[in-house]
């Protein structure tokens, strides 16, 4: 992952605001859809569609980054399982779809659709994910990410959230993979709050 010089980054960040104003506020997500019951994670891409890769770490000393594909399924299956919704189990993802990684989310509706999960499809694209500084620490992660749910009969997405590149705040300077991973929970917490509680059957 590129790393950004502090000032260019910190220019992008405000920069939505100041041509926005204070109506610049994130579209309100509605609900998930109250026929969605089962939900399949697959494994998320880049911005370009490729599977995602271990990050670099910032600086000899560093902390090698843990999969960050593997920290992104992982704090979606505990977001969305809060929830109350059912998450196909990953094991049986894997072997059902090939351990396949799609590039869009009309690839993931047939990866699903194809290994006859039935269940809801859940794709991620990773558009941004990097420290600000090039140092060893960091107490953010600039992250950017789009979250969509599928469904795979109709290829139709009935679920998404589109998060523009700003701050994960960590509550504290961390080291490589600890960031990653305490970034990959919060961002996964904030993404999967519109989600909504599952309505009894």
């Amino acid at each position: 992952m590129k790393i950004t010089r502090p000032g260019l980054t910190m220019m992008l960040t405000l920069l939505p605001s100041v041509v926005v104003g204070p109506v610049g506020c994130a579209p309100r997500v509605a609900p998930a859809p109250a026929t969605i019951r089962r939900i399949a994670i697959l494994p998320p891409c880049d911005a370009t569609g490729a599977p995602l890769s271990p990050r670099t770490p910032a600086g000899v000393y560093a902390t090698p980054s843990q999969n960050l594909a593997a920290l992104l399924v992982s704090g979606a299956q505990n977001q969305i399982a809060r929830h109350g919704f059912e998450v196909v189990d990953p094991r049986l993802v894997e072997m059902a779809t090939g351990g396949r990684v799609p590039s869009s989310p009309e690839m993931a509706a047939e990866i699903v659709q194809s290994a006859k999960l039935d269940a809801t499809v859940l794709f991620m694209r990773v558009r941004r994910w990097e420290f600000p500084y090039s140092t060893m620490r960091t107490n953010e992660v600039i992250v950017s990410l789009d979250v969509i749910l599928v469904d795979p009969t109709t290829g139709r997405i009935v679920w998404q959230v589109r998060r523009p590149p700003k701050p994960v705040p960590l509550y504290g300077e961390l080291i490589g993979g600890q960031a990653d991973a305490v970034a990959a929970d919060e961002v996964m917490k904030e993404v999967f709050a519109p989600l909504g509680q599952r309505l009894p059957s």
